[in-house]
């Protein structure tokens, strides 16, 4: 397997710090740009980029990611999945410093788009006044797909896709690896257990024909006085002529 390249931990800190922080600039400058500079931030307002495959379409998200989750309350839940998601994707970027780059893109996209969308539930559109009950602003829309989007959302999906791919096929310790390590391991100890009954019956074959040997040279042993005492008779008849 090829050697992964780990970077030094201040290395990756500056380049993870700077992917995420590029993450949320994008969100934000193409919320600015369009939503509330070609859109007018008024929710209905239209434009059309590819005909009708593509446009710019307006539209205040209350809910997650596609307008996933509108409800009253909502506010507190994306607040605590913030609070207490952030930390831990946090945690599994800087663990995938020693694994691959998969995760580690993944993990990095995931945080900035969370955060991308946590600015708006924060700041934007907050007509009640109530804590973390901001609006979303949603612009991108395809004809083929039905929910409107933003680019937080679109890196929350990549991010998550890049990850999934890395703790699946990717990383040293990923499913597929452990399952292909496992299936040597048990295709090892199989072929260990072959060459152990092997040699098992080579012995036993081998002990099963000593005996045989022994006999062979026993007979031998004995006939050999027999064939001396032949050959000293010769030799006194020979004397005596």
């Amino acid at each position: 397997m090829k050697q992964q390249k780990i970077l030094k931990k201040s290395v990756f800190v500056i380049v993870y710090v700077a992917v995420v922080m590029a993450c949320i600039l994008l969100d934000q400058l193409t919320k600015l740009w369009i939503f509330d500079g070609l859109l007018q931030g008024t929710k209905g307002n239209s434009v059309d980029v590819l005909g009708k495959f593509l446009r710019f379409y307006a539209v205040y998200n209350e809910g997650a990611a596609f307008g996933i989750g509108q409800s009253e309350g909502a506010n507190v839940v994306f607040f605590l999945v913030t609070v207490l998601g952030l930390p831990l994707f946090g945690w599994l970027l800087w663990r995938s410093r020693t694994r691959s780059v998969w995760g580690q893109v993944g993990f990095a996209f995931i945080i900035g788009g969370t955060i991308g969308n946590a600015i708006d539930r924060a700041y934007v559109a907050n007509e009640t006044h109530q804590f973390f009950a901001g609006k979303v602003r949603d612009f991108i829309s395809f004809s083929i797909f039905p929910p409107v989007f933003n680019v937080a959302d679109s890196f929350l999906v990549v991010g998550v896709a890049l990850a999934i791919l890395a703790i699946v096929f990717f990383d040293f310790d990923s499913l597929w690896a452990v399952s292909k390590q496992e299936k040597a391991e048990k295709a090892m100890a199989v072929a260990n257990e072959v060459n152990v009954v092997a040699n098992a019956e080579t012995n036993q074959t081998t002990n099963e024909e000593q005996p045989q040997t022994d006999e062979t040279n026993q007979t031998t042993c004995e006939k050999q006085p027999q064939n001396d005492g032949v050959s000293n008779q010769t030799e006194v008849g020979n004397e005596e002529n």
